[in-house]
């Protein structure tokens, strides 16, 4: 690339940059018009010479200008993060979203701000630098636990990061009044009221992005191979540690500033390396600048979309807006023949090693005397009758939704043969509780038959979009869970932003959306076991083309099965059991993806044991969490949806640490 060419790139992006800066700052409730530079400047005390500030000059001067340099900062940081966490990874879907560094930043930050409050507020940084390295050093040992794939690392951060959001959001819950207003921070909120946190963060930035330029040679020659670069006198290790080093603090110091700011570390060395920056240097200065641009335009929008939904006394966070682009961004890559080679390079299957042989006949019989005995103990045992009339719907509706939850998340680990698929993870639950919260914020009364026909739309449309992705891909099973992440990130962040366009209707839907069986019909339970009932003795009938599939795709060709017909039906019972889930008791996380993981340990392998058994296992977990959830914390309830999930990612990380994974090659 000559010089000219990148002189010119470089100009053009800083016009776009001041043009930003310009409509960023004639964005906002004093209705500047950006066509009168005049007007823009006169709004700024710089331009004042000592008179009284007009409310247009406080606007302008302290809500403004500091929440536009904040956008530059951030983007900056961000995108030199997402170039160090690639270039010393050598993959393409690393960043600080992708690999939960943002999310356990933020925990940080809000753990502290209930436990250390004072320490917390004088010291951010340290604290949410604390968060991203002990989740950063968790995914990067729980992917190499399972194998070296590049997709595998991308999985186990967003599933990490699930985990994490969910404890994230029971302590935002539980804490409500002394996280007050920590939500929609939460969710990258760039609103400033003065210049304390820009002129705190600034130096910090262009401190870590000059200390990164001497890494960028070594990083260059670790992008060849760490054998090749080691001989070329790298000290590999060193240099990748120290580059993560300063990509964590990066991104602590945005979370710290202004919360979660995802995909523009994904999105912004993307399109620089597509410009034509293929140094790291280079690449590191054109993502730095181009993240710049993308948050302040996100922001931007975020300001706007609540004026052109006639919603302007509500914000948008600007974190929620990078995510609802940048998620169809990642989707986009995978849709790239190129990248899924690149990707795919290195493929290696995971399984569950057993730590038991036991009769299968047995462990259905013991399976199934743990889940009356569950089911005994959640009824509260000699209840009255009038007690068991309320009590016993809502522990059906979890038992049957337990039972639809285990048996879809077997069925998506098995044809996609990575134990990391789940419904919740693949976007399935998380698309039907999207429809469900905009339907309800549409239509206030929704009741739960109505919330079944939205979810189970939801749902059929994540399955549509994703079989459509997976044909672009040829069907490979890692690339559809990846998808799957992206399109739940999407969906999440577009819940938020609804939930706060529609906070009239939100505290109603915020209860069901954690995952909580309270106020549940029974006639919607009724409903709910005549669909499990039905789809799981059709499931049982496939468990012999089960068995089969989970061997790769050579073996069942090899045996007449048509494989394609068959994975399309299999994921539409799939898609059924996971939508009519979410309408009976919301967004209920790790169910899909414990129960067939505690089938796999106990030793059976088998479909024609596995199905009836991870039915009864995943109603055993959602029923004890339903009746932990009403009694941890008598007289409160907390959402049953949070206690599974906190508990199931205690779990998740327990199983990889202790080695029961092992690799097929």
């Amino acid at each position: 690339m000559s010089m000219y060419s990148e002189s010119m790139k470089l100009t053009f992006a800083l016009l776009l940059l001041f043009m930003g800066c310009l409509i960023s700052l004639a964005s906002g409730p004093a209705g500047i018009d950006v066509s009168l530079p005049g007007e823009l400047l006169a709004g700024t005390s710089w331009f004042n010479h000592g008179d009284v500030p007009s409310l247009h000059n406080v606007i302008v001067t302290y809500l403004l200008l500091p929440r536009t340099l904040m956008a530059l900062w951030c983007g900056t940081a961000l995108g030199a993060a997402g170039v160090l966490i690639q270039s010393a990874t050598r993959n393409s879907f690393a960043s600080p979203a992708t690999l939960g560094i943002n999310a356990g930043a933020l925990l940080a930050i809000i753990t502290g701000t209930i436990a250390l409050p004072e320490f917390t507020d004088h010291f951010p940084v340290a604290v949410a630098f604390t968060g991203a390295v002990i989740t950063s050093l968790v995914v990067f040992k729980l992917a190499s636990a399972i194998s070296h794939s590049p997709v595998n690392l991308v999985l186990v951060g967003m599933a990490v990061t699930l985990s994490v959001g969910a404890v994230s959001a029971g302590l935002l819950m539980f804490w409500e009044n002394r996280l007050d207003g920590l939500y929609i921070w939460g969710a990258g909120n760039l609103a400033q009221f003065d210049f304390q946190a820009v002129n705190s963060s600034w130096w910090l930035v262009a401190g870590l992005i000059a200390a990164s330029l001497p890494l960028a040679r070594r990083l260059d020659l670790i992008e060849l191979g760490n054998d090749q670069a080691g001989s070329l006198g790298v000290n590999v290790r060193q240099t990748i540690m120290l580059s993560l080093l300063l990509a964590l603090l990066l991104s602590a110091t945005v979370v710290s500033q202004v919360g979660m700011i995802s995909f523009i570390g994904l999105v912004a060395p993307h399109i620089a390396r597509g410009l034509g920056y293929k140094a790291t240097w280079s690449r590191l200065l054109a993502a730095s600048l181009i993240g710049a641009l993308l948050l302040l335009s996100a922001d931007i929008l975020a300001r706007w979309v609540p004026l052109l939904l006639s919603e302007g006394h509500y914000s948008v966070p600007a974190g929620a807006m990078t995510t609802a682009i940048g998620a169809p961004f990642m989707i986009f890559l995978l849709t790239r023949r190129q990248t899924v080679n690149n990707l795919t390079q290195l493929p290696k299957e995971t399984g569950i090693r057993a730590l038991f042989r036991v009769s299968p006949l047995k462990l259905l019989f013991i399976m199934l005397a743990l889940l009356l005995c569950s089911v005994w103990l959640s009824l509260g045992g000699g209840l009255n009758a009038n007690d068991f009339d309320l009590r016993w719907p809502r522990v059906a509706a979890a038992a049957f939704a337990g039972c639809a939850l285990g048996v879809s998340g077997l069925v998506l680990q098995s044809l996609m043969r990575n134990p990391l698929a789940s419904p919740d993870v693949s976007g399935l639950t998380t698309t039907g509780v999207l429809f469900v919260v905009v339907a309800a914020v549409l239509f206030p009364g929704l009741d739960r038959m109505e919330m079944v026909l939205f979810s189970m739309a939801g749902s059929g449309f994540a399955l549509l979009l994703l079989l459509s992705l997976s044909r672009m891909t040829g069907f490979q099973p890692q690339m559809f869970a990846l998808a799957g992440l992206c399109l739940s990130a999407l969906a999440s962040t577009l819940v938020n932003i609804a939930l706060v366009l529609g906070s009239n209707q939100s505290s109603e839907v915020l209860l069901w959306l954690s995952g909580s069986t309270y106020a549940i019909s029974k006639g919607l339970v009724f409903f709910l076991a005549a669909v499990v009932l039905m789809v799981a003795p059709l499931l049982l009938l496939l468990w012999r083309k089960l068995d089969i599939l989970q061997l790769g795709t050579q073996w069942p060709t090899i045996l007449g099965i048509r494989i394609n017909p068959v994975l399309i039906a299999l994921l539409l019972l799939v898609a059924l059991l996971s939508s009519v889930s979410v309408a009976t008791v919301g967004g209920i996380s790790f169910v899909g993806l414990m129960a067939p993981h505690i089938c796999r340990v106990l030793g059976l392998s088998s479909h024609r044991h596995l199905i009836v058994a991870t039915a009864m296992v995943g109603a055993i977990l959602l029923v004890l969490g339903d009746a932990l959830s009403r009694n941890l914390m008598t007289p409160f309830e907390l959402p049953a949806g949070l206690v599974v999930s906190s508990v199931g990612g205690v779990y998740f990380i327990l199983l990889l640490l202790t080695g029961k994974y092992v690799q097929r090659r």
